[in-house]
């Protein structure tokens, strides 16, 4: 992986525009892009990561360039161990330590809801800016956002403008005042209003799909560069003339874009890289200080042990979103023991770490780790007609990996993953007996899919048995239920299983 991420900071800065104009004429802008941001401490072991490191890296930058723009593609108020505890208090804190110019809305910043992310943005110090997410209400930009910014960099005026993922409707916890307008038209008025104002160079600061970042390139023209967000591995890619770069996640990687204007405002030249946010970068001082002020706060209780697990725990994020895993079979378990329902369904997009949790102990940390989002259990009913339907929605991503996919206890589920979406179940087993159509079943699931999200429309109209009002909490139910049992060895077990 290690290798990987050289070799793709290497290659990344190989393109360059020719330059034209002489060198006395011409003004250079400097962009950093970070995305996708979850703890403020190194991943992988220690290895990579962390805002330490990532403080030394500005530094260099910006000794080399002083007016260095630094923006933010959003996802870094959750999910993760610290922001359970923290609400994103910590990664704002970084952020403006770190002197961040701008950020944008990643779909995960609304997952506290709307009154979280509001108090988060009255303490940042730099700006938000959104030209996609209003306020039904004001019909502004959300919490005090603005739609576009302009910075001038010797004498050149830069746009950035900021988009994010509509999906953020169904897929995080806004309330309904947020309005996701189609980015698009956002794009486009931004984009013509920025030229109004002078500006030469237009960033496109985005929390969207890669594909839709292409198309945005070819569609709206007048964009210089789009510094995106959303996927988790590093992205760089071309269309037309528009750069898209993607730094992948937890600033393994801080991307940069140097571009070469002349006095008229024309690029003429640019070089692009991804700097490795690793072990031999050294820690900042201040950085690290900041940092271990919050982990301080609550490292004492994560590690605190639970129990001891006999074999691996799976939580790696495209085993959990298309097979069944031993993780997913015991959290599932654990819903189902915990409101006495016959049925556990789990998204697979719930379970985060990315990780194969070794044999060993368990702690506190480890759970939070896995079960980041702030999630009550939530137990239903559904008839067994609206149970296949549920169960058919979870299969209609793949092969893709995608968070719908369900781990599941209290019923077996062989499928065709070759026959097409909606019609994939050959076979349905509640309680070793076939599932009968007619009959009601009392299904636990989590509050996110009891909303509808991720297309679970079922369970949003189902009647609830135990509400989110009342129900447990997800993750404080795994920890109780650990230390209470003291030792685990969970398994796959055939619960799904696709036809050869």
């Amino acid at each position: 992986m290690l290798r990987r991420i050289r070799l793709i900071a290497l290659l990344a800065g190989l393109v360059l525009f020719p330059i034209s104009a002489p060198a006395d004429e011409e003004k250079r802008i400097t962009l950093l892009l970070v995305n996708d941001h979850y703890t403020i401490d190194a991943v992988d072991g220690g290895k990579r990561g962390g805002i330490a490191r990532l403080g030394t890296l500005l530094k260099q930058v910006r000794a080399a360039d002083p007016q260095t723009l630094f923006l933010h593609a959003g996802d870094f108020i959750s999910p993760s161990v610290e922001s359970i505890f923290l609400r994103g208090e910590q990664m704002v804190g970084a952020y403006n330590a770190l002197g961040l110019t701008a950020a944008t809305f990643g779909n995960h910043e609304f997952d506290f809801g709307d009154a979280i992310l509001r108090q988060r943005m009255k303490e940042s110090r730099f700006a938000w800016v959104s030209s996609n997410v209003y306020d039904k209400a004001t019909g502004q930009p959300f919490g005090g956002a603005v739609p576009w910014i302009v910075r001038e960099v010797r004498g050149v005026k830069v746009g950035i403008l900021g988009l994010t993922l509509p999906e953020t409707s169904i897929m995080s916890s806004p309330s309904k005042q947020v309005e996701f307008r189609d980015p698009f038209d956002a794009g486009r008025q931004a984009v013509a209003e920025l030229k109004k104002q002078g500006a030469s160079v237009i960033v496109a600061v985005t929390h969207l799909e890669v594909a839709t970042d292409e198309k945005l390139a070819r569609e709206v023209p007048g964009i210089t560069v789009i510094l995106g967000g959303h996927e988790h591995e590093p992205i760089r890619r071309e269309a037309g003339r528009v750069l898209i770069l993607k730094a992948g996640s937890d600033a393994r990687l801080l991307g940069e874009v140097v571009l070469t204007v002349e006095n008229g405002g024309r690029v003429t030249g640019r070089r692009d890289r991804l700097i490795p946010v690793d072990s031999e970068v050294r820690e900042d001082a201040e950085m690290a200080a900041l940092r271990d002020s919050y982990l301080n706060r609550f490292r004492r209780e994560l590690d605190q042990p639970l129990a001891r697990t006999a074999v691996p725990l799976d939580a790696r994020t495209g085993i959990v979103r298309t097979r069944e895993t031993n993780l997913g079979n015991m959290i599932a378990d654990i819903m189902r023991a915990r409101t006495g329902a016959d049925i556990a369904l789990m998204n697979g997009g719930g379970i985060r770490g990315n990780r194969l949790i070794p044999a060993g102990t368990l702690t506190r940390g480890d759970v939070f780790n896995v079960l980041p989002f702030p999630n009550v259990i939530v137990a239903v009913k559904l008839i067994g007609k609206e149970l296949a339907r549920t169960l058919e929605n979870g299969l209609s991503k793949l092969p893709d990996p995608d968070g719908r996919f369900l781990q599941v206890s209290g019923l077996t589920l062989r499928f065709d993953p070759k026959a097409p979406a909606g019609s994939r179940t050959r076979e349905i087993k509640v309680g070793g007996q076939p599932l009968d159509p007619d009959k009601t079943y009392v299904v636990a699931v989590n509050d996110y899919m009891a909303s509808g999200k991720e297309g679970f429309d079922e369970l949003a109209r189902a009647p609830q048995v135990l509400g989110a009002e009342s129900g447990p909490p997800l993750s404080s139910s795994v920890v109780e239920w650990l230390e209470k049992t003291g030792s685990v060895s969970p398994a796959i077990e055939g619960r799904i299983t696709p036809d050869d």
